[in-house]
């Protein structure tokens, strides 16, 4: 597979998925999978093309994404495709829906079939929908392909969504959606020391991710090539402070981990909520508690 930063020509005849893919959850699984199979079919190449940073943050209108830029190239760089175009959105914001077409999709990336999932709006304004795309599709001789609906637990499988679900806390259900644990990738920076104190250290994590849903939770620690089951806290540690005192802080504990990982990548994977952040009167009722947390879990 190629990775595009800019627009090209293509060598040949093209297969074009266009969208955000933030999460890359089970609908765009599934767009992807009939890409595949129309490029193979129709010996075209499997193309993708999206864009950074997100249209609603170069908009400014306020979101919190799923994936960072990073983590989305990453997932999309993993995909069996011919080419990924990752280009910087305000090449194409200013562009009308008609020059967008003509432009873009059929004189650079000389595309013959577009696939395309639920809600696609595109150009300028987002004055582009599946009417315009139809109107163009019968005068340029190119084809639409709509990818099935996703639906699990009753719902539409949709970002924004996945989103709110996060942002709740409801891990599971956010899960489920994305088709494997939520996660976020960060720095291990030094803390305060309070879990060794008490008997529990912890890594400090520092991150670029957005959703940081507050509670503690089951998670899976990534550290170079190594995995370990821990315990995750996100929240402003009541028991010791104020919450208007402290920044969010993210704090996890792998039990029976003593390497000292100050500075080192982590990934972190979110399997479940246990429970909501508290405070404790002492840091002995905190232990305790979090003693309970890992013989629930069995870690």
């Amino acid at each position: 597979m190629k990775f595009r930063s800019r627009l090209e020509k293509l060598p040949g005849p093209s297969a074009v998925a266009i969208g955000n893919f933030d999460g890359f959850h089970a609908g765009h699984r599934r767009i992807v999978e009939t890409l595949q199979k129309t490029a193979r079919n129709e010996k075209l190449l499997a193309v993708i093309l999206t864009f950074h940073p997100h249209p609603r943050l170069y908009f400014n209108h306020p979101i919190q994404l799923i994936s960072t830029d990073r983590q989305r190239r990453e997932t999309l760089s993993r995909l069996p495709l011919d080419y990924l175009f990752f280009i910087n959105f305000g090449i194409v914001a200013a562009l009308p829906a008609h020059d967008f077409v003509r432009d873009i999709l059929l004189d650079t990336l000389d595309m013959k079939r577009l696939v395309l999932g639920e809600d696609f709006r595109f150009g300028r304004s987002r004055e582009g929908d599946l009417a315009h795309l139809r109107r163009e599709a019968a005068t340029e001789h190119f084809k639409i392909i709509q990818s099935a609906t996703m639906e699990i637990d009753g719902c539409r499988v949709a970002s924004s969504l996945i989103r709110k679900k996060l942002a709740a806390g409801a891990i599971r259900e956010a899960n489920r959606m994305l088709e494997r644990p939520y996660t976020i990738d960060g720095i291990v920076e030094k803390g305060a020391g309070r879990g060794k104190k008490i008997g529990f250290p912890t890594i400090n994590v520092a991150t670029d991710n957005q959703i940081l849903p507050t509670g503690v939770f089951h998670t899976r620690i990534e550290i170079g090539r190594l995995q370990f089951a821990s315990l995750t806290n996100i929240g402003f540690a009541p028991t010791f402070k104020a919450a208007a005192e402290v920044p969010l802080k993210i704090e996890t504990h792998i039990p029976g981990f003593q390497r000292m990982v100050y500075g080192k990548k982590i990934r972190l994977h979110f399997i479940d909520k246990i429970r909501e952040e508290r405070k404790f009167n002492s840091s002995q009722g905190l232990a305790e508690q979090i003693r309970q947390d890992i013989a629930l879990l069995g870690i």
